[in-house]
Order: C-alpha cells, then structure tokens, then sequence
C-alpha cells in the first residue's frame, strides 16, 4: 500500500483551452496508455512524489518508471519544439517565395526594357543601310566634298564579263 494511500483530501486538477494545460493533458493521456498506472489520479501522485523530491518508503516506482516519465515529458517538450521550428520554417519560406516573386518581376522589366532598346538600336542601323542617301559625304583635306562614289576603289573590269555585256540587251 503506498503512502498517499492513507490521505483521505481529495484535489482536482483543472486543465484550461491554453495550449500548454493542451499539451500537458495529451501527454498525461499518452502516459497512461503506456505505463501501469491505473488511474489518473495515481500519475499525479506519482508525478508529486518526484517532483517533491520526496522519499517514500512504500514506493514501488522505480528507476526505468522515472526514466519513462522524463522521457514523456521530453517528448513533450520537443513536439512543442518541432512546432515552433516548422512554423518558422513556413514565414521564412514565404518570405523567400515573395522575394523570389519581386525579382522575377524586376527581371521581367529589365528583360523588356533591354528589349525596347534592342530594336531601336536595330531599327536605326536598318534605316541607315536601308537609306544610303542619308549617309554624309567626306569631306577631303582641301575641304572639298567628295561622293562616295568618287571615293570608293575603281574595280577593273572583267574581260570576259565586258564580252557576255555585249550579247546581253542593254536594259539591265
């Protein structure tokens, strides 16, 4: 028979919606599916008893009983623990994804503005090939201003290209 046995006061234990009285009732249920105390009141004796510190003599807890009851509470703890490192995890994550979401806009402007510029660049050396009466002509050293014509190289002509002319019509 053990020593709390012979108290006769009765207490009760209040568990409120706090999530920390939440955590300690799932561990209590989960200790008593798994270890041999027959009610709940016998837990929270024995609980009382080690916590206090308190040496019975008609204690029939033993060493692999307090080791059980300590590792319940650590798992407890490091599912409160797990908790707080995913929901971390979870803001972090978000706050990755939204950063990610507002380069990939800047990209995606930057991307358009190199593009705009890109095909005015184009479009201007098209117009200028396209337009050979805009291209300036050069001016010499005695300032006088020279055609392209004048200044492009001479070819010699081709011997046998001067006798296929002949036989051509002369509108090409």
């Amino acid at each position: 028979m053990a020593l709390w046995a012979k108290n006769k006061a009765n207490f009760s234990v209040a568990f409120t919606e706090d999530a920390a009285d939440q955590t300690l009732l799932a561990a209590i249920e989960k200790e008593l599916a798994f270890t041999k105390y027959q009610t709940f009141s016998n837990l929270c004796k024995q609980a009382l008893w080690q916590f206090l510190s308190v040496s019975e003599s008609g204690s029939s807890t033993d060493s692999s009983q307090r080791l059980e009851q300590r590792i319940a509470e650590l798992a407890v703890k490091f599912s409160e623990f797990e908790r707080n490192v995913s929901a971390e995890e979870l803001s972090r994550l978000e706050g990755l994804e939204h950063h990610l979401s507002q380069l990939g806009a800047q990209l995606d402007q930057l991307q358009g503005s190199v593009n705009s510029k890109f095909a005015q660049v184009s479009f201007a050396q098209v117009s200028k090939v396209v337009e050979p009466d805009s291209i300036e002509s050069e001016s010499v050293a005695d300032d006088r201003v020279v055609s392209d014509a004048e200044v492009a190289p001479r070819r010699e002509s081709d011997p046998l290209l001067e006798r296929l002319s002949s036989l051509l019509p002369q509108d090409f």
